[in-house]
This record gives C-alpha cells, sequence and structure tokens, in this order.
C-alpha cells in the first residue's frame, strides 16, 4: 500500500472515532462564535479558555437611547487593540420588533466568557416599561452570569429594563427607565467612609448634569483592576452618573467621582457579585455624538485602560493586561483613538 493510501485510511479511523464531536476540515458540525452564530437558542457552558488565549467577548446592543453603534465601535475597537480578546456582536430587532422577532433573539452567551451590554430599552416611562427581551433571552442571560460567565455594563446599559429584578441585581443599581424611588431599591452613599445603601423611599432615581472632564479616585488601589494605575486620574468629558437605584447588593466599589449635580461623591466603578459571575459595572462612556470632540469619553485613555483590565478580570479573575504610558494623570485627561493605543 502507498504512503498516501495509507495516511488516508488512518485518518479516515480517526475521524470514526471521534464522529460524535466533528472531524475538522471533513464536515464536522460545530459551530464557532460569530456573527451568524451569536444568536440561537443558549447551549451548556463552554469551558475556559486556556491561559494566553483570546478571551471570548459578545457586545449586545441594538437598541439604547445613546448613539449605540458609536459605541459597539469604539468599546470593540478598545478591547481588540489590546491583543487579549475576540470580539463579536449581536445586534438585537429594532424597538417597534414584533414579539416573534425578539423572541427570536436569543445570543448564544455559554460560547463567549464575557457579555457587555451596550443595550437598554431606551424606556421613558414612569415605573418602566414593558420588557423587549423575551423571558427565555433573560433567563439565558441569569444562567450565564450565574454559572460564572462575566458581564460588563458600560454607561446607558444601566439604564435597562427598571423591573427585570435579576438584571438589577446583576449591575447593582441603574438609572432612569422609569425608576422611582420606593419602588426601584436604594441608592449608595460613602458614610464614615463605608459605602452603604440608603435612601430607599426618596430622592432621585438617576441624573448627571452637563458633561465634563472630572476626577476618578481609586477606593480599592490594590485591586487587581486598578493595581498600579495612578490612584486619581481625569476622565474625559463625559455624563457623571449620580443617584444610581437597585438592589445595592454584593456590589464593592473600586472608584468614585464627585457629581457637581447632587454634591456627592457617586459610585464610577463597580464590581458585583451574582451567583459565580462577576458583573464589571462602569456608568461612564457616554460617546458625545453633538460638539467635538466626538467621543471623547471613549477614547480616554483611562476609560479604556479600566475597560479593558475589567473585561479580562470578570472572565479570567486576574490582570494581565498592561498600563499604557499615555495613562492620564490627575490634571488632564488623555484622549487617544483606539487604534493609536499602545499597549
Amino acid at each position: 500500500m502507498n504512503s498516501s493510501a495509507s495516511h488516508g485510511l488512518l485518518y479516515f479511523a480517526l475521524c470514526l472515532l471521534v464522529a460524535s464531536t466533528g472531524c475538522a476540515g471533513q464536515g464536522g458540525n460545530a459551530e464557532a462564535p460569530g456573527s451568524d452564530a451569536a444568536t440561537g437558542a443558549a447551549s451548556s457552558a463552554s469551558a475556559p479558555a486556556a491561559a494566553g488565549d483570546p478571551i471570548r467577548v459578545l457586545i449586545i446592543d441594538g437598541v439604547n437611547n445613546h448613539d449605540w453603534e458609536r459605541t459597539t465601535e469604539a468599546t470593540r475597537a478598545t478591547l481588540e487593540q489590546t491583543g487579549r480578546f475576540v470580539v463579536q456582536v449581536s445586534t438585537s430587532p429594532r424597538q417597534r420588533a414584533s414579539r416573534e422577532e425578539w423572541e427570536a433573539w436569543r445570543p448564544r452567551f455559554s460560547d463567549y466568557q464575557v457579555v457587555l451590554s451596550n443595550f437598554n430599552d431606551d424606556c421613558e416611562h414612569v415605573g418602566g416599561c414593558e420588557s423587549l427581551w423575551s423571558e427565555a433571552t433573560k433567563a439565558d442571560l441569569e444562567t450565564f452570569v450565574r454559572e460564572g460567565g462575566g458581564f460588563v455594563s458600560v454607561h446607558a446599559a444601566d439604564n435597562h429594563d427598571a423591573n427585570w429584578l435579576e438584571y438589577n441585581k446583576m449591575i447593582g443599581m441603574g438609572g432612569w427607565g422609569g425608576r422611582q424611588a420606593g419602588v426601584h431599591g436604594s441608592i449608595m452613599r460613602l458614610l464614615d467612609g463605608e459605602w452603604t445603601a440608603t435612601s430607599p423611599d426618596e430622592g432621585i432615581s438617576g441624573e448627571h448634569g452637563r458633561r465634563r472632564d472630572f476626577l476618578v479616585v481609586h477606593d480599592q488601589p490594590d485591586h487587581p483592576i486598578l493595581a498600579g494605575l495612578p490612584t486619581a486620574w481625569m476622565h474625559a468629558e463625559d455624563e457623571l452618573y449620580s443617584s444610581l437605584r437597585g438592589p445595592a447588593e454584593n456590589v464593592e466599589v473600586l472608584a468614585h467621582s464627585y457629581s457637581l449635580y447632587t454634591n456627592e461623591d457617586e459610585p464610577i466603578l463597580m464590581i458585583i457579585t451574582y451567583g459565580e459571575g462577576k458583573i464589571f459595572h462602569v456608568p461612564m462612556g457616554h460617546y458625545n455624538d453633538e460638539s467635538e470632540p466626538f467621543g471623547a469619553s471613549l477614547h480616554c485613555v483611562g476609560f479604556q485602560t479600566v475597560l479593558a483590565r475589567g473585561t479580562e478580570y470578570v472572565a479570567t479573575g486576574v490582570v494581565t493586561i498592561g498600563i499604557p504610558d499615555s495613562f492620564p494623570g490627575a490634571e488632564e485627561p488623555v484622549v487617544i483613538i483606539p487604534g493609536d493605543v499602545v499597549w
């Protein structure tokens, strides 16, 4: 028997042994995560990537009261520029799509290690709105995070679905979207050196005042996300979310900023524990598309650094991503488009 025939028979025998999982290059039916494969019924949790493998991230978008297309473009570019992540996007149906379309939108969260949300339901009704997401899709996300998946909430993703209790437990606190004192939980205040849930029955439920540069001050400077960074740095022009309201359970405030609207310190970087999963809640990241400099907050090197390091942390529990030499100090922000940041 010639050599090529021997190799062919050997390959055929090996394929028979692994037929249940498909044979690479021979019509195997395993489906890789991707823009076409990001939506479908949830599958069982995938195994974590080996150390050094790219971290699989799914961005969800499609509805938001902000410029979600440019926000997705910027956050995706930041993550990919580090070389640590492979990023796919699942874009939902339009806000006024049929219930059938929303029922069919079921991103396969378990194909990824982290889900980054750039989505909210754009609700303006007092008390909240009917959920856009199907109950099955909501349950898929809850299961994904509860069983150890990572979740990142960027800016107005914390406006989403005031009445979805488990989502609000994941993000700790949210704003707007019909949230009300006496209904939707507490706000957090720094009292006697401790972040404390307070004012469940009074006060506003989300505000930000005018956009401006503001100082980010670290409460947990030794946390892996923040270790090695300046303990205070200037963030580029953004909306400083204040008086966010929610269950406020299992929230670790990593950093805060001072609001000129409330005259209070406001949580600006948070880690929340939900079951076995970790959530990185970043209220920063308003894409300014109204006046120059466009997108300054998302292009702030400080924001990009904590976004990348926080995403890695909720995926793996450790941080290996370095700190750009261009990281800002306390005097002024540094704004660089993601593709020009050197990591």
